[in-house]
């Protein structure tokens, strides 16, 4: 492999983890929805225009939050185990570590092939990281979502409805 395509091989390996850290900050949010958000809502909320908007305005609120303001507001919420939240802990940091130190960390290693070598390794894990805490996080969150109707099947019917909106807007 030539010098460029090593090198945007370990672009492509940093910008997958920093999507994968997107990811686990979804899962945190959708996490907090059947957590904090319906629990404190669903016996007030009785039209679906009114669902909507308070969803949106909750999502905006809380998507605007840093990862560490989420993590924080697990904790607020009553979340996570002792196991999640050293997990969490970790992936913050490395999240971190990534947006802001990377590269300038890595500038000498990444003269060299080994070394590139080495961060794409490194990556790799650090992508694992991201994938196994999310899971952590989806293996509470999904059996109480699945008691406020939220199953597998609208899930998929949900993610085919959002693809389709998307392919009709590129239109």
């Amino acid at each position: 492999m030539d010098d460029g395509e090593h090198v945007k091989e370990v672009y492509a390996h940093f910008g997958l983890a920093i999507y994968l850290a997107q990811c686990l900050e979804q899962s945190i949010y959708i996490h907090l929805m059947f957590f904090d958000f319906f629990p404190r809502n669903i016996s007030r909320i009785r039209t679906q225009e009114l669902w909507q908007r308070d969803i949106e305005a909750y999502e905006e609120q809380e998507l605007s939050k840093t990862m560490g303001q989420l993590i924080g507001r697990l904790k607020e919420a009553g979340q996570p185990t002792d196991d999640i939240a050293t997990a969490l802990a970790s992936a913050l940091k490395q999240r971190n570590r990534l947006a802001h130190h990377y590269f300038s960390e890595k500038s000498i290693t990444f003269m060299t092939e080994s070394g590139r070598n080495s961060m794409i390794a490194e990556l790799q894990s650090i992508q694992e990281q991201f994938r196994a805490v999310a899971e952590m996080i989806d293996i509470v969150t999904m059996p109480v979502a699945e008691r406020y109707g939220f199953t597998e099947e609208k899930r998929q019917k949900l993610m085919a409805q959002m693809l389709e909106d998307e392919a009709a807007q590129r239109k």
